[in-house]
């Protein structure tokens, strides 16, 4: 912090006067120490920035100890407005006697109300030696015990203010003309008598000030604004006559007048990067509130062209969009009536603006690359690329360099000037790795320096590559099951889900079954259906196990129909098979017979359509390491003809399973019996 040195003849009150009064400007920016003439010793050294004396003299004996005598500045002082009017108030041509410490200070003291304006007395400078007999009042600076005892009146204006010409100087020598010091020094000057040559200073520091202004003003690329509180323009820059077409000088006329065909909205607050059209150019407008002292003054207006920036979007977007690497939905495109579902999405809505990592976890048809493509297009990157790659759809090598890229001649069969990966591709924008379970291991190690340091290395090649971009994974595995197995790294597990999202199965959320059948009927065939109560029973009934995509088939199947009326009779076979409630067959089986050898006879029938002999059934059975003798396997084969679950016949083509046999199967496996 800078520092100020106050020096004075010896200890009194008036260096702590002089503090006081630099403080109330000063405080908080420059460190003030106080030094005494008549203590320092030859030898001495003042090594503050700055030394401030009171009189002439003084600077003279300062030069002994300060190696700089630029740096001593003499304190101009004033009077408190207060004091002023006493002596003013005193009736014109009256002898009035001027006291203080000394000859010369009280020759300063009356040449100093002169200045003041104090002419309308005869001021007398006070000598010890001469005796004053006629004289009644007597003006003094803080010297009162000094003033000869017959005088009557005495008007003690006590130590006299720093100057704002003073303070000027200061703030100048150690460019301190902040808004703060400003606002002190204002308050502070409203409180004293302002000697001219100080008035005359400041207005010189505000034309200069105007200057620089002007300067920086016109010396930006951006249209400048300056209006009053009632939108009269004050400023204006060249940039903005070139971008508006003003020919004329516009200061002092309505901004609303000078550009009617510009409306921005709440004109009455702050603006920030509002894009209007003006003609055929695009503009970016920021406006800021400029207040004085807590009272509006006016508003800064800043207008830049992004002509050329909004071009270059829509080629961008273009470009984008024919290489596929946009996204195709928004969260806008999601239907959904289940309050799960809408929890999930309000969820992933608040995780689109920032930057981390998301982990969707969800079964298969649930809509997880929904989600994915929706926290993108709501997230500060939707300008840039969303690129999504199926994990479980390449083999290791190929993944591997999918993902990161190759230099030219990695491996056999590589384009021979290399090729960047998906990470680089994604760069600024999006990748979503769909089913991230099923990455090897391998490329797990590498997707962890990506999630770590943003880094990546194409294959065959070591140098690294910086990359800007947010990732979002999803999988339909338990993460943390495959960790307890070995398949998945625990390290990138917890790299991953940062932000975890699940989505909930089709079956939690039944709200949504019929209106989704609706939507899908409707958007993919272009028809209106109507369901039978027995149908919309059954179609909430079944357990959906591969979910929304599911429901999209069945959505397909019922168009093929035909019918508008939609009955049972119309849902696919394998909705119905589930429905059909086997429990009492189940029971009976399960009470009759070896259950595991039973299933396992309905589930190689269930493999052979056009029907299995009994010594093929028995091979079969063995193959799976279950020796069943052909005896049990005719015995049972009887069993399920009497429950109308086979049809057995003469000849080679043995036993085949019936309709209700096929359903049978189905419900043992819909019901994890059979698998």
């Amino acid at each position: 912090m800078k520092t100020i040195g106050i020096l004075t003849l010896a200890p009194s009150n008036l260096s702590e006067f002089i503090q006081i009064n630099l403080e109330k400007v000063f405080s908080g920016h420059i460190t003030i120490h106080t030094y005494y003439l008549s203590y320092l010793k030859p030898g001495d050294i003042i090594t503050d920035d700055l030394v401030v004396v009171t009189a002439q003299s003084h600077a003279m004996e300062a030069q002994h100890y300060i190696s700089d005598t630029s740096r001593i500045i003499i304190l101009r002082r004033t009077l408190p407005n207060k004091e002023i009017y006493k002596i003013t108030a005193i009736p014109k041509g009256t002898n009035v006697l001027v006291v203080n410490d000394s000859p010369e200070t009280t020759s300063e003291a009356i040449a100093f109300l002169c200045q003041l304006g104090i002419t309308h007395l005869n001021l007398i400078s006070y000598d010890p030696k001469q005796e004053y007999p006629a004289i009644n009042i007597a003006i003094t600076l803080g010297e009162a015990s000094t003033v000869p005892p017959h005088i009557k009146k005495v008007i003690d204006v006590g130590h006299r203010y720093i100057d704002i010409s003073t303070f000027l100087s200061i703030l100048n020598y150690f460019n301190l003309d902040t808004q703060e010091t400003s606002k002190r020094l204002i308050k502070y000057s409203d409180t004293i008598v302002t000697v001219d040559i100080g008035i005359k200073s400041h207005y010189k520091e505000l034309f200069m000030k105007n200057t620089q202004l002007d300067t920086v003003v016109n010396l930006s690329h951006d249209a400048i604004l300056l209006t009053d509180k009632d939108n009269f323009i004050l400023l204006y820059n060249k940039k903005f006559s070139q971008l508006f077409d003003i020919t004329d000088n516009i200061i002092g006329k309505f901004f609303s007048h000078v550009l009617p065909d510009i409306s921005l909205q709440n004109s009455d607050q702050s603006i920030i990067d509002e894009l209007i059209q003006f003609k055929d150019r695009s503009l970016l407008v920021s406006s800021s509130k400029i207040e004085y002292f807590g009272e509006p003054a006016g508003t800064y207006y800043n207008f830049q062209e992004v002509t050329y920036i909004r071009h270059l979007e829509k080629s961008l977007s273009k470009k984008l969009r024919d290489n596929g690497l946009v996204t195709r939905y928004t969260f806008a495109n999601i239907q959904t009536k289940s309050s799960k579902m809408k929890d999930c999405i309000n969820f992933a809505k608040q995780l689109s603006p920032t930057n981390h990592t998301v982990l969707i976890t969800g079964e298969s048809g649930t809509g997880k690359e929904l989600i994915a493509h929706s926290i993108h297009a709501a997230s500060p990157r939707s300008m840039y690329p969303f690129i999504a790659i199926n994990c479980a759809s390449f083999p290791e090598n190929l993944l591997e360099s999918e993902l990161f890229g190759y230099e030219a001649g990695s491996f056999t069969g590589a384009i021979k000037e290399g090729k960047p990966g998906l990470f680089e591709q994604a760069n600024n924008g999006t990748i979503f790795l769909d089913e991230v379970g099923d990455m090897p291991l391998s490329v797990q190690v590498r997707l962890l320096r990506v999630l770590q340091e943003r880094q990546i290395m194409r294959v065959g090649s070591p140098k690294v590559i910086d990359v800007d971009l947010r990732v979002i994974a999803a999988t339909n595995k338990d993460l943390q099951a495959e960790i307890q197995k070995g398949l998945f790294r625990q390290d990138l597990f917890y790299r991953l889900n940062v932000l975890p999202i699940i989505i909930p199965p089709l079956r939690e959320r039944p709200e949504d079954i019929i209106p989704l059948l609706h939507f899908f009927m409707k958007k993919y065939h272009n028809q209106k259906i109507t369901l039978t109560q027995e149908a919309e029973t059954s179609l909430l009934k079944y357990k959906w196990l591969g979910n929304v995509r599911e429901l999209i088939n069945t959505a397909t199947y019922i168009s093929c129909m035909a019918t508008q009326m939609v009955d049972i009779s119309n849902l696919p076979a394998y909705i119905l098979s589930t429905l059909t409630d086997f429990s009492p067959e189940f029971s009976y089986l399960s009470a009759h017979c070896d259950k595991e050898k039973v299933y396992l006879v309905l589930s190689i029938l269930s493999g052979c359509p056009s029907g299995a002999g009994r010594k093929w059934i028995e091979a079969k059975c063995a193959d799976s390491v279950m020796n069943i003798k052909e005896s049990e396997i005719r015995r049972f084969l009887s069993i399920f003809g009497e429950m109308d679950l086979v049809d057995s016949q003469v000849g080679r083509r043995g036993s085949c399973l019936t309709a209700k046999g096929q359903q049978f199967v189905t419900w043992l496996k819909g019901n994890s019996i059979l698998s």
